[in-house]
């Protein structure tokens, strides 16, 4: 069987993808609920558990979609997550606290699952390969962590780092960029689409080997 229709790497790389995505939006939940927002939608998301978190089109259907056509490059999300910024006590401060907790999440889950792959042995053929799956998971967790993490780095309109922009540019700034979120999503899709980013990927993943690959 093909690699692209092979059962197991389709499943292992999805619970990677998923646990990415549920685990970022978890922590901008868990964060912004410490820093005081009560309400119902942060008090509803501050878990771990995914359905709170998933959104069918994106968290199902199109990475499912994307995992059986083969395809090496994997995309998807979760259903964004809104905290109500009046509950905060320094608004602009605990904005930027969220989002940087929300960027930090997935490169910290991808750091733990490193130093199991490299507490436990485990060399480049067992991550991608072989009839073990716990590193196969471990690396498709890490993997799936490192996508999303970055993801959320770039100046996506939504994202993490636009919204720090946002949070801390001039007023007259802010709203130029806020007017033109549609056309820079576009931008930065067909960028991620054709490969332009593809070396930032391959920068961090490589390093990513470098450190914790035995």
């Amino acid at each position: 069987m093909p690699r692209s229709l092979d059962l197991a790497h389709i499943f292992v790389t999805y619970i990677g993808l998923l646990v990415a995505l549920i685990m970022h939006e978890a922590a901008l939940a868990i964060a912004a609920r410490m820093l005081g927002d009560k309400s119902p939608e942060t008090a509803s998301r501050a878990t771990v558990n995914p359905i709170p978190h998933a959104d069918i089109l994106g968290t199902v259907v199109f990475p499912v979609l994307m995992l059986f056509s083969g395809t090496s490059f994997l995309f998807g999300w979760a259903k964004p997550m809104v905290f109500d910024t009046r509950y905060f006590k320094k608004i602009k401060r605990d904005i930027n606290i969220v989002s940087a907790v929300g960027m930090a999440s997935n490169f910290v889950i991808a750091i733990a699952c490193g130093i199991a792959i490299r507490t436990l042995g485990y060399g480049a053929g067992q991550l991608t390969g072989g009839n073990d799956p716990i590193p196969r998971l471990l690396y498709a967790i890490a993997t799936g962590n490192v996508f999303i993490g970055i993801f959320n780095i770039l100046p996506f309109p939504g994202r993490d780092l636009w919204r720090v922009i946002l949070n801390n540019a001039p007023y007259h700034v802010g709203q130029k960029l806020d007017a033109s979120a549609n056309i820079i999503s576009i931008v930065l899709l067909l960028l991620l689409l054709v490969g332009v980013l593809s070396p930032v990927f391959s920068v961090v993943l490589g390093l990513f080997h470098l450190v914790f690959v035995a």
